[in-house]
């Protein structure tokens, strides 16, 4: 496939939906658009008609955003990852398997072209004997420059199922899954603990809590520890805020501990509020020397780098 002037970035989630314009060669954003139609949400709404299938249904979607972007914009090939190729996506792609090089290679891949003109290059996930992903495995090619300043490195992905990916030899070579996110949310609002566990602050962060939480959850006390957070609500021992970052702190120390072990540097890719709960976290178990933070900047365009790492390999 020749490599085109500019191509269309589609990251597609469960939760959220984005268009992006790129200019191939220095990855410039030339026009953005944001929505909130996740796949959850549309699979929800084709399970509700009978008129189209799944894939005319996303496709017919995906279509009415292209026509929002300047019309000059709207023939570019369009490079799709995340849960758009899944069993309630556009179209399923199987895993690929893990390790997978960082060029993208072993990835599995789908040209698809509809009745518009329109071309659709779909990016398969990966998996292993224990986890999947989807989305972040072209993240993580896209980071793959940042972390080859070590032989060996282990990259974090936090957000709803924070990913874990163990890095050698120009492979990502291990997968760990944690349900971090899905399990705080789940605590926090649909658990007998919700009443007594509010955020009330957006940019304070109860930090002598969190780390309580962070240390109770490294020693493998998350499970034992959770009912305290009832108990201090009901006693006036701590505030709604407080129990809020000791209930993240815990969930976080559980998801970290095994690093106090490791050996190989870590790398830490979160997006804001969420980078400066990990590197507290991290700070506490590792020490500031043992870990590096990529910066927001970069993180915003790891998965544009993936997504062309991908095309300049892409075979038919």
């Amino acid at each position: 496939m020749d490599i085109p002037k500019y191509f269309i970035s589609c990251d597609w989630g469960t939760s959220n939906f984005r268009l992006r314009v790129v200019k191939t060669d220095s990855l410039e954003i030339i026009k953005e658009i944001k929505t909130n139609q996740g796949i959850k949400v549309l699979y929800e709404q084709f399970a509700k008609q009978d008129q189209l299938n799944q894939t005319d249904f996303f496709y017919e979607y995906l279509n009415n955003q292209i026509k929002l972007l300047p019309s000059e914009h709207q023939k570019h090939l369009v490079i799709s990852s995340g849960m758009v190729s899944s069993t309630i996506g556009l179209h399923e792609l199987d895993y690929a398997n893990i390790p997978f090089n960082i060029d993208g290679k072993n990835l599995i891949t789908k040209n698809m072209k509809f009745d518009n003109q329109m071309n659709l290059l779909l990016i398969s996930g990966v998996k292993d004997d224990n986890g999947v992903m989807r989305g972040e495995e072209t993240q993580a090619i896209g980071l793959q420059e940042y972390l080859q300043v070590q032989p060996e490195a282990i990259l974090l992905l936090p957000g709803t199922h924070s990913k874990h990916l163990e890095y050698s030899n120009n492979e990502f070579t291990e997968l760990k899954s944690f349900m971090t996110g899905e399990l705080f949310e789940i605590i926090s609002q649909k658990s007998i603990l919700s009443n007594s566990i509010k955020l009330e602050d957006q940019n304070h962060i109860a930090e002598n809590s969190f780390l309580e939480g962070v240390k109770l959850g490294s020693e493998g006390k998350f499970s034992s520890s959770l009912f305290s957070i009832r108990a201090n609500d009901l006693f006036g021992k701590s505030t709604k805020t407080e129990n809020y970052f000791f209930l993240s702190g815990l969930l976080i120390g559980d998801e970290l501990a095994y690093l106090k072990k490791e050996t190989k540097k870590v790398f830490l890719a979160a997006p804001l509020p969420l980078s400066n709960l990990y590197k507290l976290a991290l700070n506490h178990l590792l020490g500031s020397e043992n870990y590096v933070t990529i910066e927001h900047e970069i993180i915003e365009k790891a998965l544009l780098i993936g997504q062309k790492k991908i095309l300049e390999n892409y075979e038919e």
